[in-house]
């Protein structure tokens, strides 16, 4: 009787064998022993491992060579005898007889695979190395480096070189071409999947801050407003145009090229050169890129308005400096063969884009007449909100074109070099009539390098459109006919003083407008001796104004104030000053305001007083001066950068001066609880850092103080005739008689 215990749980099996009765102990042992090396009992009589076992078996398998799981159940099944079942049975049999040497039942396929041929794209490659080679470029201080990047992106390069290709030339995908770049870094595992047939690389160049507004959620709302309108309308009766002006592009003088300032993003350069730029930013010359988007208006407002035509203009910041009239004539230009007749207009409200200025709303009358539109819906966005603007989306398009290169203008003629020498910025040349045309043709090449560039680019596969700079027959054209329109208007000084002094100006206002803070609306009026006749037969409807809800945390959605006119829900209108009214009798209360001395301080124990008082800056919004305080006095570096500061961002009322992380953030301090409400600061007056006949509620010049009023207090802030008129009241402090 033989016992045979397989192991895993399984019932012990027993095998009756017949022998002789009279064998020795000798034999019994061998007898068994020779009875389960026979092949057909070993069949019947088999192992059973625990899972336990095979996976201590692969773990240790595991710290000699990397196996797959099928190969290592296969090679512990066949050395320790383990009869238990596998989970993939059809692949454990498949290993099984591949370990048998049963290799004809995989085909071996290899014959059809004959391999790329050699000379499929040798002739493209060998087209794109003479096109790297000419890029290579020279300084001619320095070897092997270049101020351009030459190439845009991969698909850029191979444009340029299936260009100079014969025709019928087979052209490799982008991933190919990749390949047969230089490796970065020849020394890592990834450099052994390139050729190095090609010396290009990718390289960089060696070389946004959100304010809070109390407006912001009331501008957000409006521009929602501003969308649904638009689709509404559709692109058969609107155009939806976005505007906004790229930041300045630096140029170097002659010979010495200046970086852009964009290098994001490595660009594709020959690997024998090296990008360099000079180590300065300080320059006379800069351009002025236009943008403008014309958007294809999509069926619903939530989605994406960031689509159409874009349309840009490459300007001179000296001479061909950004303003109303200028981008009105631009927008007459490119829209002049349209045949919508309803304008939506959406900016970030910049200096010549702020609708708030008579010279902008000006310009935005010129459009409707020229254009003969039925209306005009001129928007912006909350100050330190541009983001929120779709044009600003093209912006990082463009700096693909940007990116990683180094411009110089062309040299003048020996006389217009030397006198250009002279002047030390840009407000110094525009005063030198003189250099006016040398110095445009100075910056022709640079403009044509950047338009070639930007040509280059595509915003979801539109192509970007690069338009001529307006003359400036186009911009005086325009001028005629503003004056044609307004006889007695003066376009030299188009600011509310002058134009409130124009009665055909305010009258024509005063039938075809709607001022609001952040819109201002044109339409055409029922007079055919004023307006042509209407294309519809209902007149074009005003944009309603946001109003919140009943829970004054959110704003009534587009159709729920579609007949509503109210500005109520503006949270800076209804701000409070720290003015207060006080009564000089019992009966009557007084007919001035008078304003509190009390020293304040910003949190650091600076007192914000006129000892204090270092320099200004203006709003953007309301265009009053603020006072910049410092414990200290300036240096000549630290009045350098309040001038960079002061140039370079956009300060608000009630915002901070300095962004976060600034070296002078501590020691450069503005009134922080100022709103565009509140009148000017008592202390700018006695600072004397500026104009003081500015009338203390709306910055007015020519402003006078009341002089009957100096006989009861000390101080008293002039006042111009418009705010006298609209019922606000002087502004005085100290009252006589008290120290």
């Amino acid at each position: 009787m033989y016992r045979f215990s397989p192991g895993g749980g399984i019932i012990t099996s027993v095998c009756l064998v017949q022998v002789s009765a009279d064998r020795s102990v000798a034999e019994m042992l061998t007898q068994s022993a020779r009875f389960m090396a026979f092949p057909d009992v070993k069949e019947h009589f088999k192992e059973y491992h625990t899972r336990y076992q095979r996976k201590i078996f692969k773990e240790r398998l595991s710290n000699i060579a990397s196996v797959q799981p099928c190969v290592a159940d296969m090679i512990y099944k066949e050395l320790a005898l383990d009869a238990s079942s596998t989970q993939h049975s059809t692949t454990a049999e498949r290993m099984r007889l591949i370990f048998l040497g049963n290799t004809e039942l995989i085909g071996d396929l290899r014959h059809m695979n004959p391999g790329r041929p050699g000379n499929t794209y040798d002739t493209f490659f060998e087209e794109m190395a003479k096109v790297v080679e000419e890029a290579t470029v020279a300084d001619e201080r320095r070897h092997n480096e270049a101020h351009l990047a030459a190439w845009i992106s991969v698909r850029d390069l191979m444009a340029q070189t299936t260009e100079r290709c014969p025709e019928h030339t087979l052209v490799p995908s982008p991933s190919l071409v990749r390949l047969q770049f230089s490796p970065k870094n020849p020394y890592s595992k990834t450099a052994l999947s390139f050729t190095s047939k090609l010396k290009v690389q990718y390289k960089i160049q060696r070389r946004q801050l959100r304010a809070d507004h109390m407006d912001q959620h009331y501008a957000a709302a409006q521009f929602k407003y501003l969308r649904e309108l638009a689709v509404e309308l559709g692109n058969e009766k609107a155009i939806f145009l976005f505007a906004d002006d790229k930041a300045k592009i630096p140029v170097g003088e002659p010979g010495l090229a200046v970086s852009t300032g964009v290098r994001g993003k490595m660009a594709l350069t020959p690997s024998t050169t090296t990008l360099v730029s000079l180590d300065h930013d300080m320059t006379k010359a800069s351009l002025t890129p236009s943008v403008n988007l014309i958007c294809s208006i999509p069926s619903g407002v939530s989605d994406s308005f960031v689509q159409g035509r874009v349309i840009t203009t490459i300007n001179d910041s000296v001479f061909e400096g950004s303003s109303p009239w200028r981008h009105s004539a631009c927008v007459v230009k490119f829209l002049k063969d349209a045949s919508q007749t309803v304008l939506l207009l959406y900016t970030d409200g910049g200096t010549d884009h702020r609708h708030t200025l008579e010279a902008v709303r000006l310009g935005l009358i010129c459009i409707f007449k020229e254009l003969n539109l039925e209306g005009i819906i001129a928007g912006r966005c909350a100050p330190g909100h541009s983001f929120t603007n779709p044009a600003e989306r093209v912006m990082s398009v463009l700096n693909l074109g940007l990116q990683n290169c180094s411009l110089e203008r062309s040299i003048m003629d020996l006389a217009s070099e030397v006198s250009a020498k002279r002047y030390g910025s840009m407000k110094e040349l525009r005063q030198h009539t003189a250099l006016r045309d040398p110095w445009k043709e100075s910056v022709v090449s640079v403009k044509h390098i950047i338009a070639n560039r930007f040509r280059r680019l595509k915003l979801k596969d539109s192509p970007i459109e690069v338009m001529d700079t307006i003359t400036d027959h186009e911009i005086d054209l325009l001028q005629r006919h503003a004056q044609a329109l307004f006889p007695g208007m003066n376009l030299t000084k188009v600011t509310k003083e002058t134009t409130s002094k124009c009665a055909e100006y305010t009258a024509w206002k005063a039938a075809h407008c709607r001022e609001r803070h952040y819109t201002f609306q044109i339409r055409k009026c029922s007079d055919p001796d004023c307006c042509l006749p209407l294309a519809s037969p209902t007149n074009f409807a005003w944009l309603p104004d946001p109003v919140l809800d009943e829970d004054g945390l959110h704003y009534k959605s587009y159709k729920e104030v579609a007949d509503l006119l109210t500005e109520d829900g503006r949270p800076s209108l209804t701000a409070s000053t720290k003015s207060k009214k006080v009564e000089t009798g019992k009966k009557r209360p007084s007919n001035f305001t008078t304003l509190s001395i009390e020293e304040e301080n910003n949190g650091n124990g600076v007192p914000l007083t006129t000892q204090n008082a270092r320099s200004v800056v203006e709003c953007v919004e309301c265009r009053k001066p603020r006072l910049i305080y410092s414990r200290h006095k300036l240096t000549d570096r630290q009045m350098v950068s309040v001038a960079t500061l002061i140039t370079g961002f956009e300060y608000t009322c009630g915002s901070p001066l300095c962004p976060p992380g600034h070296p002078q953030v501590s020691n450069l301090l503005v009134r922080r609880g100022l709103t565009c409400q509140a009148p000017i600061e008592l202390a700018y007056y006695a600072a004397m850092m500026g104009p003081v006949d500015l009338c203390a509620h709306c910055s007015t010049s020519g402003a006078d103080p009341k002089t009957s009023l100096k006989k009861q207090y000390k101080t008293v802030l002039p006042i111009c005739r418009g705010c006298e008129g609209n019922g606000k009241t002087p502004i005085v402090a100290r009252p006589q008689g008290k120290k």
